[in-house]
């Protein structure tokens, strides 16, 4: 995928503290194409997310689809495959949805929403979507947008029942054992969140999308591309989490979430992924969503 390099800015706001437990963080992305060509990149695997595009067009999907256009107002499932796209002149507001979030805004299985990308008028929601559409649209800023977002959620918050206490504590202990690098195998997991395979199994789809397998192994990629996203001179060899054999091993995990090789990742220009690990990791201390840590604490 070729494209012209481009220009792009990212901003990050925090959400209002007591949605800080349920979102990863507001992030505002500029993208200006120089020459009129589009601006390609590639989207890494995350969780969920909402995303308001309030100026411009942008082509996306996931690797092995054709482009399409992405309606102005999109719902990304959590994520296994990257997500390539494509902008010349695009404005878009986008929301990280954390998995303990999931469980408390979106009312559909985590599954039916794996690697997919759909009108945001389809998802099973409190949330007004249409409304933080308009309110991406209108604001005069960024901050006006971020406190417009803020009232929003806190209303939808505000309107519904409760996580039972017992759900989000598991939530966010699943959360936690996803983060930790010890945690290399499916039995070590279910161990540790106290549930049988095959409870780990159903939980693991529901809240997070994936089978618990796919989600270790998904982690210990991120991991390492978060390596190369720090110091983008690192070798991979370098890179690779303790929890890959060696290379070859990690260079399986690469083709099967991107399709391709981790040398024909290095020859593309990552124009607008690099800017934006770059702030968040200046922001929030790392650069990719999906290794942000649960948050504390109920939201309530």
């Amino acid at each position: 995928m070729t494209g012209a390099v481009g220009s792009s800015h990212t901003r990050f706001i925090a959400p209002h503290p007591r949605l800080q437990p349920y979102l990863s963080v507001y992030y505002f992305t500029a993208i200006d194409s120089p020459d009129g060509e589009p601006v390609r990149d590639w989207m890494n695997p995350e969780w969920a997310s909402v995303r308001f595009r309030y100026s411009g067009d942008t082509l996306g999907g996931f690797v092995g689809q054709k482009l399409r256009d992405i309606p102005p107002a999109h719902f990304v499932g959590p994520t296994s495959l990257a997500g390539p796209f494509a902008a010349q002149h695009a404005r878009i507001a986008s929301i990280g949805f954390l998995p303990v979030g999931w469980s408390m805004f979106i009312d559909e299985p985590a599954d039916l929403w794996a690697d997919r990308l759909e009108d945001a008028s389809l998802v099973k929601t409190p949330v007004a979507f249409a409304d933080m559409m308009q309110a991406a649209v209108s604001a005069q800023n960024l901050d006006e947008m971020a406190a417009r977002f803020d009232a929003i959620l806190l209303d939808a918050l505000d309107n519904r029942p409760l996580i039972d206490a017992a759900t989000e504590q598991r939530v966010r202990a699943a959360h936690a054992a996803l983060m930790d690098p010890e945690i290399a195998s499916v039995g070590q997991l279910a161990e540790r969140l106290q549930l049988s395979i095959a409870q780990l199994q159903r939980f693991s789809l529901r809240i997070f999308g994936f089978s618990p397998k796919l989600l270790l192994r998904r982690q210990r990629f991120v991991r390492t591309l978060a390596v190369i996203m720090r110091d983008p001179d690192s070798n991979w060899s370098e890179a690779l989490d303790m929890l890959y054999y060696d290379q070859a091993h990690f260079n399986r995990d690469f083709r099967q979430f991107f399709k391709m090789s981790p040398r024909e990742y290095r020859q593309h220009p990552h124009p607008i992924i690099g800017a934006a690990s770059r702030a968040r990791m200046a922001a929030l201390g790392d650069p990719l969503q999906a290794l942000q840590k649960p948050g504390a604490g109920n939201g309530h």
